[in-house]
């Protein structure tokens, strides 16, 4: 079933792209907020004496990407294909976890002036959630906790929109939908819904602000 997705995908990217009139590479960076708390890690504050938590969600987290966008003759319409890695990570002075995942994005925008509006697919393989933690608990007894949690290859939808700041420079709010299934327990489903922020630079534009 993943298979026959991600190959109607790549398909579909192919063709649109192969039929557009300009494509140039690209490099974004995003930040998302939300989804469900996965995991929550306490670290001691020097400062205030007292312990802090700090939450790991499913939603959330830094997105480092790269690809390309084709442009038909008009440039009214956008295509943008982008493979990314995705990851949040939280420490504390006896462990760490980390939740990460690798989104392959497709989106076709709408261009008006300084405007690029639109949406489409995302697929994120591998999602997992691991870490681990050592120490003394109370009773001054070792003790070392592990995650690794891994979850199905889920599917999702987007929405976007952008501003186009300059030739080559777009900063935009991105709505990210989507679900992930514990491998070894499907019935268990993890809300990824999200919202970020995101910033993409274009190679071979001019870099003239508008």
């Amino acid at each position: 079933m993943h298979k026959s997705k991600s190959l109607l995908i790549a398909t579909i990217l192919s063709t649109t792209t192969l039929m557009a009139n300009e494509v140039n590479p690209i490099i974004q960076i995003a930040y998302d907020f939300g989804g469900s708390t996965l995991a929550t890690v306490e670290r001691y504050d020097n400062y205030s004496g007292s312990y802090e938590e700090s939450k790991i969600r499913s939603g959330q987290g830094l997105n480092l990407e790269i690809g390309a966008t084709a442009t038909d003759d008009r440039k009214e319409f956008e295509l943008q294909v982008l493979i990314g890695y995705k990851f949040d990570s939280e420490n504390a002075e006896n462990g760490s976890v980390t939740w990460d995942n690798i989104p392959l994005t497709t989106l076709a925008m709408i261009r008006k002036n300084r405007w690029k509006l639109g949406g489409g697919l995302t697929y994120h393989l591998n999602p997992t959630l691991s870490g681990s933690f050592t120490g003394y608990d109370e009773n001054n007894k070792y003790f070392k906790d592990a995650v690794n949690d891994e979850y199905e290859n889920a599917l999702g939808a987007i929405v976007q929109v952008q501003y186009q700041v300059a030739d080559n420079i777009a900063m935009g709010v991105r709505g990210t939908f989507i679900e992930y299934k514990l491998k070894n327990d499907p019935s268990n489903v993890t809300n990824g819904d999200s919202i970020g922020l995101n910033l993409t630079y274009t190679f071979g534009q001019r870099s003239r602000f508008r």
